[in-house]
Order: structure tokens, then C-alpha cells, then sequence
């Protein structure tokens, strides 16, 4: 590695020449982590040291130790404590000590650091974790090492989080709500045929929560649409047979059209045998990485005008919002290739790429490929674009941005739709307003319309009732509805898009608990479901080769469910 001007050579010769570089700039590099005793001690490779560290900290809590929020919020305040130390970037390039242990082909240093809890996610100057880092400069043992250790620190992390988000979602008041995602062009005709709109049903009761949806989440013009409901259950769940009893903080998918069940966290806290590690890490290594972000920390926002150079207002719903313009957001996708000897299948990913960015999306891509830039390192590109969001602003919304967020974080992790929308939600938005509508383009002359489309407070249990629910969902017990009504006849021609209409909204006492568990529907493995969804990606990547093959114009919809 050439960074810092440190390198690293198993050969006897390379091996002094290395002391001796690193002696000669000891001073200049070592007094960049002079204030980080973490940093310090992987940049001297003091095993000793970094362990003394390590020892000192509070030790984080495991997976079922913490059961209270009172435990849960001093769980996090010890978790902070620890990440203050060894997860602390304030050095040149942004690196963790993990970063560093990375660099310097040190996987002792990078074990010491896992088994402390390190947050290996974390991301240097350029955009990459730790992991990342690790499979682009061939160092197996420390990507392995990493895979090794993730999987139980996340659990471990939910697991303290957990007691503090069920607390959090029980004070905030009941309530169903609609969210309407909605594909729009001036140029392109009939795009709905192209990107399907959908209207995500969310309930909340207690510290219960459901969330109805088709579209599972989009990127450009590919669409990834699953009919599913996912279940998070902060009070547990007990079957009035009794046959099924699951714990608090349960999340469960039901996917409607295939009448199964799975349970998404199954397996999140088992340790993973060394054949899995490998195998997770042998399947990034035949990749390359990508990283799309986006940089809001110079967003402004402008306000419409009308003709009469007053601020524009409009009704979205039932809520008088104002319209701005975001200025200065700036997406990026920033990718990066693992070195052709790691990859078995590289020239066929290469062939994706550049046919992904001939339509001069991302020049320096084929630049650098002309160029033979393979044998570098670090053979990284980036496309960056701006972007003009437009927000519908209002002080009326019944729920703070604030309140919100817990909840969707319990989905983010599932559904891609619903990081996009959180994204939206954490922008620095006028203290007090909430955006209740935002149009995101998301390639040139199409843009995304998420609309808040309805919010009404649901009635204590006892007496509960909710809007009308999805009928092809609850079909036992609605089937004997009047089918007069707008709602139900569009559900039964399976339209789940646009906005609701006020025949939506009409109240009765709901026969069956939208938090219960269909008795008709199988419980699936969850890596039964993920080896069926890899054999449907492999069909359908198959399927579009042949229709191109053919001479078709090439425009499909995935379809993947999360």
C-alpha cells in the first residue's frame, strides 16, 4: 500500500526498506493520531497497547440483557462510550481505527477491534468501509475477520435499541396512514405502465405496527414490486388458538400472493459458521463496490411564488403546505473495482457496467477503462448529479418528523422505498413543518411523487376500528362487503396506486385485527426464500437477454421482494 507513504512486502528485502520508510516519517505520521490512543496503538502495530484500551471500556451489552428503556438508553450511553474510542474519525482521510488496521495489513489490530465492537459500516473520505476496503486491497483474512464478526454485532446493537423503540412507539398517539408513491413524466407516455404506482397502508397501535405495500423499492427506472405485509410486533403476539406465540419486537413478512410467512430477523443472531464467512466474503470479492449517496449539507430551500410574489401555498389533502424548491443536493454514485484476480466473472460484470452507463451517464467509467486502469488498486469512478427535489412544506401535519423516524427505521433495513423516504424525512426542514409531499427526480424527465395522503387517529382497542384495511388481504372477512364501494373494486382489479378517495375513508368495526396472523398462511425459511429469490433473478436475467436477443426494447420490470 502506497498511503501515508507506509508499504508492506513479505519478502526480508522489502521488509527493511519498509522499517526504514516508516522510520524515517514516524514523527510526521505518528503525530496524526497523537490525540487517538486507538489510532496510535494500530499505527505502531502495540497489540499490547490497543488491548489495554480495549479492556478499559465498558463492556457492551449482549443480546437479551437489556429488557427495559431505562437499560436500553444506559446500554446506548455505554455503546457511545465505547464508540467514541474505537470508532473515533477525526484524522486525515477520515479513518477509523479499523480503517487504519486495514491499511496496514494488521488483522490482529483489526480482531482486537471487532471483538470490542468496532463499527466496521463506518465510512473514510472516499465513501468505503472498513469491509470494502478490506476485499479492494486482497486482504481476505481481515474482510473474514470482519464478516466473522458483523452479524452479531448488529443483533446485539437492535437488541439493546429495541426496548427504547417499543417505549418510543407506544407514546405516540394510534393512528393508520396512507403514503402515496407516484411515478410522473411530461415527456414519456403511459409510465405507469412503466413504474407502477403503489399507496403504502400503515397502521400503528400500541407499539405495534403494520405496513401494506406493493412497491418494495425503485432505483432509476427498475422497480423492485412485492405484494407483502410486514409485521412489527413490540407487544409480542399470541394466536387465539394459541398455536403461535411470538416474542416482543417480532418482525414478520407476509407475502400475500404466495400465502407464506417469514420471519425477517430469523437467524440475525446466530454466529455463522467459517464455511458462511468465506462464502459471504468470496461473494464480495466477485463484485464491484458501489456507493450511492447523497449530500444535502449544503441544501437551500427557495419558496414558489404566485403571480403576486407572495409564497405559493397549495392543499395536499386535508393540509395547506407551502412549496420550495431544494437547491444544491448533489446524488452520487461512486464506484469501485475489485482487482480482476478476485473476480470469477469479472469481464461479464464489466460488460454490465458499461452497458448500465452508455448513455452517458458516467463518462469517466469509460474513460477509465480505455485507459487500462485495471491494474490499479484503486481503480474507483464517480458520477455525480444534481438534483432539484420540490417539498410541500405545512405546520399541520398531526405527526412530528421526529416521531415518525422510529417507526420507519424497523422497515428501513427491509425496504428500500422506505430508506429513500427517510432520507427525505432527516433533511434540515423549517422547525415545525413537515413534509407532507416531495417530488424527487429520479432520472432526467421522471420524478417520484411520495404523498402523505391520509392520517387519522385510530380508537382505543376496545373499541377499534380503522380505515378500510386491503381487502384481498382480509378477503375472509370482507367478502361479504358491498362491493359499491370505489376502494374495493379497485383492490379486487388489483390497482394500488393513486391517491385514496373519500370513500376510503369510511369507518366500521373491523372484524378482524389488522394485527393478526392469517391461521391459512405457511411460515418459509428465510434462506429458503433467499435462494428462491436468487434462482428468479437468475430467470429473469436470462428472460431479458433473450428479449434483447430477440430485438425488444428491453424495458422490464424487476420484481424482487426484500
Amino acid at each position: 500500500m502506497e498511503a501515508n507513504g507506509i508499504t508492506h512486502d513479505s519478502s526480508l528485502g522489502a521488509g527493511r526498506r519498509d522499517k526504514r520508510e516508516v522510520g524515517d516519517k514516524s514523527m510526521e505520521d505518528l503525530s496524526k493520531y497523537a490525540h487517538s490512543p486507538a489510532h496510535m496503538a494500530v499505527a505502531r502495530r502495540d497489540h499490547a497497547s490497543l488491548r489495554r484500551i480495549v479492556s478499559a471500556l465498558p463492556r457492551l451489552a449482549k443480546a437479551g440483557e437489556v429488557n427495559t428503556e431505562a437499560e436500553s438508553l444506559a446500554a446506548e450511553l455505554k455503546a457511545d462510550e465505547v464508540s467514541s474510542v474505537i470508532d473515533r474519525r477525526d484524522v486525515p482521510g477520515r479513518e477509523t481505527p479499523l480503517h487504519l488496521a486495514v491499511r496496514l495489513r494488521d488483522p490482529v489490530s483489526a480482531e482486537i477491534l471487532m471483538a470490542a465492537g468496532a463499527d466496521w459500516s463506518l465510512q473514510n473520505e472516499h465513501g468505503w468501509s472498513a469491509l470494502q476496503e478490506a476485499v479492494c486491497t486482497r486482504e481476505e483474512a481481515i474482510a473474514m475477520i470482519i464478516a466473522r464478526h458483523y452479524q452479531p454485532l448488529a443483533w446485539a446493537k437492535w437488541c439493546r435499541r429495541l426496548p427504547r423503540i417499543v417505549a418510543s412507539a407506544s407514546r405516540i398517539r394510534d393512528f393508520y396512514m396512507e403514503i402515496s408513491f407516484h411515478f410522473e413524466s411530461s415527456v414519456i407516455p403511459f409510465i405507469g405502465r412503466i413504474a407502477p404506482s403503489d399507496t403504502y397502508r400503515i397502521w400503528k397501535r400500541g407499539s405495534n405496527l403494520r405496513a401494506d405495500m406493493t412497491l418494495a423499492g425503485f432505483d432509476g427506472l427498475r422497480i423492485q414490486r412485492s405484494d407483502q405485509t410486514f409485521l412489527f410486533l413490540g407487544e409480542g403476539y399470541v394466536a387465539e388458538e394459541g398455536n403461535l406465540t411470538l416474542p416482543p419486537g417480532s418482525l414478520i413478512a407476509l407475502s400475500h400472493k404466495e400465502k407464506e410467512i417469514t420471519n425477517a430477523l430469523e437467524g440475525a443472531g446466530t454466529q455463522p459458521t467459517e464455511a458462511e464467512v468465506a462464502h459471504e466474503v468470496s461473494l464480495m470479492s466477485q463484485t464491484n463496490m458501489y456507493r450511492p449517496g447523497i449530500d444535502v449539507t449544503q441544501a437551500e430551500l427557495v419558496p414558489h411564488l404566485n403571480w403576486r410574489r407572495q409564497e405559493k401555498t397549495e392543499m395536499v389533502g386535508n393540509w395547506k403546505a407551502k412549496v420550495y424548491d431544494m437547491l444544491h443536493v448533489m446524488v452520487s454514485v461512486k464506484s469501485r473495482r475489485v482487482p480482476a484476480d478476485q473476480q470469477k466473472s469479472a469481464s461479464e460484470l464489466l460488460k454490465e457496467d458499461s452497458g448500465d452507463n452508455k448513455k452517458g451517464k458516467d463518462k469517466t467509467i469509460k474513460k477509465k477503462k480505455k485507459k487500462g486502469a485495471s491494474t490499479e488498486p484503486k481503480n474507483e469512478s464517480e458520477y455525480k448529479k444534481g438534483l432539484r427535489p420540490v417539498l410541500w412544506l405545512t405546520p399541520d401535519f398531526p405527526l412530528k418528523t421526529d416521531e415518525l423516524l422510529p417507526l420507519l427505521d424497523i422497515l428501513a433495513n427491509k425496504v428500500k422505498a422506505i430508506r429513500r423516504l427517510r432520507e427525505l424525512l432527516t433533511t434540515k426542514l423549517p422547525l415545525g413543518t413537515f413534509p407532507v409531499k416531495v417530488a424527487i427526480p429520479i432520472v432526467p424527465t421522471i420524478r417520484v411523487l411520495v404523498t402523505f395522503t391520509k392520517f387519522e387517529e385510530l380508537q382505543p382497542v376496545e373499541e377499534f376500528s380503522t380505515p378500510l384495511s386491503s381487502p384481498a388481504h382480509f378477503h375472509d372477512a370482507k367478502s361479504k362487503e358491498s362491493e359499491g364501494s370505489s376502494s374495493w373494486i379497485s383492490w379486487m382489479k388489483g390497482s394500488r396506486g393513486g391517491q385514496s378517495s373519500d370513500s376510503d375513508s369510511h369507518r366500521y368495526k373491523d372484524e378482524v385485527d389488522p394485527f393478526s396472523i392469517p391461521a391459512d398462511y405457511k411460515w418459509v425459511d428465510a434462506n429458503e426464500k433467499k435462494r428462491r429469490m436468487k434462482a428468479k433473478k437468475a430467470k429473469s436475467k436470462k428472460h431479458k437477454k433473450q428479449t434483447v436477443a430477440k430485438g425488444g426494447d428491453g424495458v422490464n420490470q424487476d420484481v424482487e421482494e426484500e
